[in-house]
């Protein structure tokens, strides 16, 4: 499963440098989000897998960020912004409400909601603090 992640890394952030040579604005957004999402991914991997929990986490992460970031290039930056919802021009309603605030929902959130199934128990916690009060390895 790391191999797959880390060539899905590789390629994508192949990509990412051809759009920044060749000024592919639509290329590049699409290819960040899913750059981010596999090193999270590579990040969440625990005994060869991804938690359920983590999982749905970080694909609605990737969905949310491919939809703002596409949606941003889409507009039109080349006129005064006319349109402003909760106070902010659309570019920056995107940036900030849409790819900053709802992964803090998908992401975060469900980090700490999933944290003890999918990531450490409560049993590997506690042997972690006390390997690190004797000052031994925790493994």
């Amino acid at each position: 499963m790391n191999d797959r992640f880390i060539a899905l890394l590789f390629g994508t952030s192949g990509l990412m440098l051809i759009a920044l040579l060749f000024n592919l604005v639509w290329l590049y957004a699409a290819a960040f989000p899913i750059v981010m999402f596999s090193w999270m991914c590579l990040g969440a991997i625990r005994n060869g897998k991804i938690g359920s929990g983590y999982f749905f986490s970080l694909v609605s992460t990737l969905v949310i960020w491919l939809g703002g970031f596409l949606s941003m290039v889409y507009l039109d930056d080349t006129v005064v912004p006319t349109t402003y919802l909760l106070g902010f021009p659309m570019h920056t309603f995107i940036m900030v409400y849409v790819v900053w605030l709802l992964p803090f929902f998908s992401g975060s959130l469900l980090y700490g909601v999933f944290f003890e199934k999918d990531s450490m128990s409560r049993a590997e916690w506690e042997h972690f603090l006390t390997a690190s009060n004797k000052g031994g390895k925790a493994s």
